[in-house]
């Protein structure tokens, strides 16, 4: 187990001009190198599967979601209390957000993928602010940590990180978004019927309908593309921003600003959900209908 030293120490030990490595007025740590691509921690043989640092992280976030509601339920209570009782109060909370949105039959039934979506970005969000995440790591060849643990100096920024925050890989919110508008597609398919659905991209009635039939098909790539960027882009630039701050300032920078980010971690699951709600409930709607139409129609 190594750990970059930066986010240890205090710089009120020698500030970023102290001895390290047996170099006289060297760096106690550098600023970490700042690379968009998750590293490679190994590959899987046989098939040459990479796998990263963000993919380790995105698996822990559903290992944590799915330890949350199974240690909730376990043994449920007609009285609520504890993790169960904070557990039914914030699905209750989605649920009632779902029902609105979409009404209450189609709420219900798209409950359990927004609640999915939601818990499962929030954490991965919420990696940025774990201790151990971006500093706990493996050592590049030819590195001597200090007390073998320590990387000051300056090899103190060429480490590996075990765990990334997943959602700060565009892998992870790309993926994401494909899955939230395919997911989109098959119930419009499934509820207009393929005909019905496809005609809200392509329509011969008049030009107008036409025009507007191009824009809805545009506008179902461009989802993908804002889906993806808007969650990668703020958490990534949180997850910069605390590791910088954790090497200029160590302690305090990063503590000033996790309120912030566990903030906006929530905001930004919370948007990719509600508008993966509203986008479903768009797409079972027929132009000019509504939730009734469709479902007689489909009936």
């Amino acid at each position: 187990m190594f750990w970059g030293f930066s986010h240890l120490i205090p710089s009120l030990l020698g500030g970023s001009h102290v001895l390290a490595d047996s170099e006289p007025g060297g760096p106690l740590w550098l600023l970490p190198h700042i690379d968009v691509t998750p590293e490679t921690l190994f590959t899987i043989p046989g098939i040459n599967f990479p796998v990263t640092n963000t993919l380790i992280g995105a698996y822990v976030a559903m290992i944590i979601v799915a330890t949350l509601f199974v240690a909730a339920t376990r043994k449920m209570n007609i009285i609520p209390k504890g993790l169960q009782n904070f557990v039914e109060w914030a699905t209750s909370l989605l649920m009632d957000f779902c029902e609105e949105v979409a009404g209450k039959e189609w709420g219900r039934r798209v409950f359990p993928l927004i609640g999915t979506i939601f818990f499962l970005v929030l954490f991965s969000n919420w990696f940025e602010v774990i201790p151990g995440v971006d500093t706990l790591g493996t050592p590049e060849p030819g590195v001597h940590p200090v007390l073998g643990i320590f990387l000051v100096g300056n090899d103190s920024n060429k480490l590996t990180p075990w765990i990334r925050p997943p959602s700060s890989d565009l892998n992870f919110t790309l993926t994401l978004a494909l899955i939230s508008v395919i997911i989109t597609q098959i119930y419009g398919f499934r509820t207009l019927g393929f005909f019905h659905h496809v005609g809200k991209y392509i329509s011969f009635r008049d030009p107008i309908q036409f025009f507007v039939g191009i824009l809805e098909a545009i506008s179902e790539f461009f989802r993908i593309i804002s889906f993806s960027f808007r969650l990668f882009g703020n958490v990534f630039a949180g997850d910069v921003l605390l590791v910088v701050l954790g090497t200029l300032l160590p302690f305090v920078g990063p503590t000033i600003f996790y309120p912030l980010e566990l903030f906006v971690g929530f905001i930004q699951a919370f948007v990719f959900a509600a508008l993966t709600l509203v986008f479903i409930s768009l797409a079972v709607t027929p132009h000019g209908g509504e939730h009734g139409e469709a479902e007689t129609a489909h009936s």
